[in-house]
């Protein structure tokens, strides 16, 4: 079985990623913090049934880039198709979750040629949300960023944690650093929040895909949109058994399910 790490050069960055198993090819996009180590555990349990591939985000932990710049989405779903082409340009399964799912799905909208199938769990699109719900949210994030600039990313991470259902964010997940939290609040933040998919040309690219959402996620926003998203494009919304996070917290179970999702997208 093969497990190698390697990087990819794309514009001005070196796109730092990992690679272990044998199979289809899947892609793990890394959400908030950008650090793929949160995908260890769960890229070790499908290692016997796809070529996993996880990446550190532009700018982020081994990723080179402009550590100052802000977030450009359409930057970030070019890094992830370069990773993609780093492999043989072979299309590939794609999973994200949260920022990473709304990357996730920018790179299905823009090069959908690159994408075999899509799982797309608890995007944060809160655009998608009834109104008013939407603009209490766009409210709630507002406030997250200025206690950022006026209190530090400690007390704003606080703020932004107590939007988060059914589980405990004591307990971090692998790749949890204050530092790459200080550029997610500086730099990131905003710009996936306000990120809107264009359902038109993910409907048009013609890739299979699914939005996910957890059980225990209950009604938090990053669930409703999930079903609101699916409404929009039309697809199925399907559920996992855990969490925000249980990819990292519960890697066993999570892999179990995810397979099945992917296995079901190409039936």
């Amino acid at each position: 079985m093969q497990r190698y790490s390697a990087t990819v050069h794309n514009e001005d960055a070196e796109i730092a990623y990992d690679v272990e198993g044998q199979g289809p090819l899947l892609l793990l996009v890394v959400g908030g913090n950008g650090d793929s180590r949160r995908f260890a555990a769960l890229s070790a349990q499908l290692s016997d049934r796809y070529t996993v591939v996880r990446y550190d985000r532009r700018a982020n932990f081994r990723s080179t880039g402009d550590t100052g710049a802000e977030l450009d989405m359409a930057q970030q779903g070019r890094d992830a198709a370069a990773v993609i082409r780093a492999l043989g340009n072979e299309p590939a399964f794609v999973f994200g979750n949260s920022a990473g799912a709304n990357i996730a799905l920018k790179l299905t909208q823009d090069h959908p040629q690159l994408v075999r199938g899509l799982v797309a769990h608890e995007p944060p699109v809160t655009d998608f949300l009834p109104s008013p719900e939407a603009g209490s949210w766009r409210e709630f994030f507002n406030r997250v960023y200025d206690t950022f600039i006026a209190d530090g990313g400690a007390e704003a991470m606080k703020l932004f944690n107590a939007s988060f259902v059914g589980l405990d964010l004591q307990a971090n997940a692998p790749g949890d650093q204050g530092s790459a939290y200080q550029r997610f609040l500086a730099h990131e933040f905003n710009v996936i929040n306000r990120f809107v998919p264009d359902v038109a040309a993910l409907r048009h690219g013609g890739v299979p895909m699914v939005t996910a959402r957890g059980r225990a996620s209950g009604d938090a926003f990053y669930a409703v949109t999930a079903i609101e998203l699916a409404r929009q494009l039309p697809c199925p919304c399907v559920e996992f058994s855990g969490h925000h996070l249980s990819y990292a917290m519960e890697p066993v179970v999570f892999a179990n399910e995810l397979h099945q999702i992917l296995v079901s997208l190409i039936k």
